[in-house]
C-alpha cells in the first residue's frame, strides 16, 4: 500500500512539474517554427508538430494533455535535443490516464531508431505505473500506436487507434 501512495506521489509531482514547465514555454517561438516547417514541406516530408497537435485536436481524450518542453522530453522520455531536429509530446495533466503523443522528425534513421527505443522504454515503464495504479489503462498501454516512417517516429497512447493511424498515415 505504501508503495502504490508513493507511486501516486510520484506520479502527481512529475505532472505537475511538466504542466508548470509547458505553461512558462514561448507559444510564440513554437507556431513560428512550426509555420516556416509547413512552408518549406513537400510530399515527402511530415511537419510532426502539425501530426501531434491533430492527434490532440481530432482524438478524444480522457485526460487534458500538456506540452513538455525539449528539457522535459529528454528527462521524462529519454530523447535527448541532438536526436531529432523537430518534435512535439504531449502528457496527460493529470497523471491518472496513459495518455500520450510523441511525434518526432529524427536527425536521421539512426537516431529515429534511438527515439524508437526510447518511446518503448517509456511504454514499458508507464506499465509498470500503472498496472496496479490504473489497471484500465492497461489496455492503451498494450497497444499504442508506434510508427517509423524513415526519419518520422511517432506514438500515440489512446482509445483511438484506428483515428490515430488514419492522422499519422503511412
Amino acid at each position: 500500500m505504501k508503495l502504490k501512495k508513493t507511486l501516486c506521489a510520484v506520479i502527481a509531482a512529475v505532472s505537475v512539474c511538466a504542466g508548470a514547465m509547458t505553461s512558462c514555454s514561448d507559444s510564440d517561438s513554437s507556431s513560428a517554427n512550426g509555420d516556416s516547417a509547413a512552408a518549406v514541406q513537400t510530399d515527402v516530408t511530415k511537419n510532426v508538430t502539425e501530426i501531434a497537435d491533430k492527434l490532440r485536436s481530432d482524438i478524444a481524450f480522457v485526460d487534458t494533455l500538456n506540452e513538455l518542453s525539449p528539457e522535459m522530453v529528454e528527462k521524462l522520455i529519454g530523447v535527448s535535443q541532438d536526436k531529432y531536429t523537430a518534435g512535439k509530446v504531449y502528457i496527460g495533466s493529470g497523471g491518472a490516464t496513459a495518455e500520450e503523443i510523441a511525434c518526432f522528425e529524427a536527425a536521421d534513421e539512426a537516431a529515429a531508431a534511438d527515439i524508437k527505443a526510447a518511446l518503448e522504454a517509456r511504454i514499458e515503464a508507464q506499465k509498470k505505473a500503472f498496472e496496479n495504479y490504473q489497471p484500465k489503462e492497461m489496455d492503451k498501454l498494450g497497444s499504442p500506436v508506434l510508427s517509423v516512417q524513415g526519419k518520422y517516429v511517432f506514438m500515440c497512447i489512446s482509445d483511438d487507434n484506428a483515428k490515430a493511424e488514419e492522422i499519422i498515415g503511412g
